[in-house]
């Protein structure tokens, strides 16, 4: 029986500087993102396929979107442009779930099942960064493409171009929206090494996550305080959407940066307790 938090690497972490950690880590993840370039590149019509195929199912979201708005004009006090609006926020968000999340950390609980996590945790490297970028679907960059499109399309008929301080809010918030979601992806994941299959969970949180295509304000209040503070989705489509629309104030964007702090301190410390207790395929 051995410790997975205790393995190789253990020894070395006396020895190096945090700066030399950071550039190591840095190296690491260039040459797993330049790994996954390689191999994704080997089929390229796979680009034109995921552009082909994003664009369509955005359109069906803007179709589905638009039958709200059939006999009102505001959902939520949000009219039809300023939804289309975080429509696109929200399928960027999808790339980078479908892109990273679900390849890469998804991947875990196969990798329990089967018994080659011992492999990863024996490489000199973080195994949380590796597990996380060690496959990338670049090609889901179509969903975050054509996501900021509509965005942008979206804004030109509001008649509204964001101010240089507005795009910079948006893009912290954005970011902050990525990390809440690898966050609570991390998390869920981590439960694997507690529970024999976890495929249910990851379905729970496509549900939820539907949700977010729509203004948090749509919602009834209970909902509202579910999604804010239990699976705190409302962080992650909403509030970038608010700052391009116009609509975001300082002290929420100061809470979505909160947010998405506490997210990551939480399913580092979740994904740390979990090695603790795991001892290897073989027992």
């Amino acid at each position: 029986m051995w410790n997975s938090e205790r393995g190789c690497e253990a020894p070395k972490r006396g020895t190096i500087s945090k700066k030399g950690r950071a550039a190591r880590l840095g190296t690491a993840f260039r040459a797993l993102i330049a790994l996954s370039a390689a191999r994704e590149l080997q089929y390229r019509a796979n680009f034109f396929a995921s552009f082909l195929g994003a664009a369509f199912w955005l359109l069906m979201a803007v179709f589905t979107v638009s039958i709200f708005y059939e006999h009102t004009e505001v959902v939520g006090g949000w009219s039809f442009w300023e939804a289309a609006v975080l429509l696109g926020v929200f399928n960027a968000l999808v790339g980078v779930v479908e892109g990273v999340l679900r390849p890469g950390i998804g991947s875990l609980p196969d990798e329990i099942r089967h018994g080659s996590l011992d492999l990863l945790l024996l490489r000199p490297i973080d195994a949380q960064l590796y597990l996380t970028f060690q496959e990338v679907d670049l090609w889901r960059i179509a969903d975050v493409i054509t996501g900021f499109a509509l965005s942008a399309y979206a804004l030109h008929h509001l008649g509204r171009t964001p101010s240089v301080g507005e795009v910079a809010l948006f893009l912290v918030t954005f970011l902050a929206a990525v990390a809440i979601l690898y966050g609570v992806w991390l998390t869920l994941m981590s439960l694997s090494f507690w529970f024999v299959a976890v495929e249910n969970l990851s379905t729970v949180f496509d549900a939820v996550f539907e949700a977010a295509r729509y203004p948090a304000s749509a919602y009834p209040s209970a909902l509202r305080l579910v999604f804010l503070f239990v699976l705190p989705i409302v962080w992650t489509t909403t509030i970038p959407a608010s700052a391009l629309v116009g609509r975001l104030s300082m002290s929420v964007a100061a809470g979505c940066l909160f947010i998405a702090a506490a997210t990551l301190i939480i399913s580092r410390a979740v994904w740390r307790l979990a090695l603790r207790r795991y001892t290897s395929a073989g027992g």
